[in-house]
């Protein structure tokens, strides 16, 4: 495969187009270790999703075995390793069938010392896992794996620009290759123009689809000087009550970050999420920021905690004032617009692509012929 500089930078390209090659390639590294941070923070979100739901499950005999088969598997995985390094530095040009006899045996007493300690650290991990799926700001994505699997779309997506930039995006070449070679270029050109011209339109769809179907903008709405009849609303109007709820939700997920500042130390010393919180120290943590600014004042004034209560417990979980309801899953209508953002992304690789070729610093053959 071709360096990436002969790719986007081949003798006797057009000087015009240099900085947009450079830009090209600036943006390809970006989202190369863009792809790698995602990555590591999707496996860490499903190892800590995975650990706390093994560990906080407790063993009975007769009952369920998933806590004491992870207990096991972690075991086993320590005393491998732990055999691994000992063995191999003092192995010195040893045998290497002792070598996996000894990995193996601190293995197999790994899977049976799991039993030993069935039951440490369920309520921990209980609680724990609780706090973040109901009472953190994680629950404002799904919690764990919510963010996990947003994660996984995100990693899709950049994934998808990678390759559009390197010419390796999924594409039906059957007609370019019988093409002659003059004409190769102008038609990969025009085929990526319309790809970033469907792609804008995609994008235009997604975003007025999210307005309607999750932020419930009002997609009619009484026509001016005959209210008897329903008109269409504008884009812009949907995009304008797509701009006040997504303030409204970033508003929210601050105050659950103020909550989760507060729970966290408790949370990591195994204190229970849900028991530190008075309804006195509720009602001073609402006085502490401009609600009136984003909600009814009435909404807001209704989820305060009775005051000749004030030590009754709250827990530490904000609530979206004047529906009911927690906000549990509430920022996964931001997450959404990943989509249309994803496609804008390809859309705009797309075009560099096409004014590359037709600077002749990329070349259009076959294998990158859209």
């Amino acid at each position: 495969m071709p360096a990436l500089d002969d790719v986007v930078d081949p003798p006797g390209g057009a000087a015009w187009a240099r900085p947009i090659a450079r830009f090209d390639e600036a943006w390809q590294r970006l989202e190369a270790r863009l792809c790698a941070g995602v990555l590591v923070a999707e496996v860490s979100a499903l190892a800590a999703w995975i650990s706390l739901k093994g560990l906080s499950i407790d063993w009975t005999s007769g009952g369920g075995a998933a806590g004491l088969a992870y207990r096991s598997l972690v075991s086993a995985a320590a005393l491998g390793l732990a055999a691994h390094g000992l063995a191999r530095a003092g192995k010195r040009g040893g045998a290497p069938t002792a070598h996996a006899v000894a990995v193996t045996c601190a293995m197999a007493a790994g899977v049976v010392l799991g039993r030993a300690w069935a039951h440490l650290g369920v309520a921990w991990a209980s609680n724990a896992l609780n706090w973040l799926q109901n009472a953190s700001a994680l629950m404002l994505v799904g919690g764990l794996r919510g963010l996990a699997t947003r994660l996984t779309l995100w990693l899709a997506l950049l994934g998808a620009s990678l390759a559009t930039s390197r010419g390796k995006h999924i594409h039906v070449d059957v007609f370019v290759r019988y093409l002659p070679a003059r004409a190769r270029g102008p038609t990969a050109v025009a085929g990526w123009v319309a790809a970033a011209v469907v792609c804008a339109v995609g994008v235009v769809g997604f975003v007025d689809y999210i307005a309607i179907a999750e932020y419930r903008a009002n997609a009619v709405a009484p026509c001016p000087g005959s209210p008897e009849h329903s008109c269409d609303t504008t884009f812009g109007e949907r995009l304008a009550t797509v701009r006040r709820l997504t303030a409204s939700d970033f508003f929210l997920l601050g105050r659950q970050a103020s909550l989760d500042v507060h729970s966290l130390p408790r949370v990591l010393a195994g204190a229970a999420y849900d028991k530190w919180m008075t309804g006195q120290e509720w009602n001073a943590w609402l006085d502490g920021a401009d609600w009136a600014g984003h909600f009814d004042p009435a909404a807001v004034e209704a989820l305060r905690a009775d005051a000749s209560a004030p030590s009754a417990l709250r827990s530490p979980q904000v609530s979206v004032p004047g529906t009911g309801e927690d906000a549990r899953g509430l920022l996964i209508r931001e997450l959404n617009f990943v989509f249309p953002f994803g496609l804008a992304v390809v859309a705009l690789k797309l075009l560099l692509r096409a004014a590359l070729v037709v600077a002749g610093r990329a070349r259009a053959d076959a294998e990158g012929a859209a």
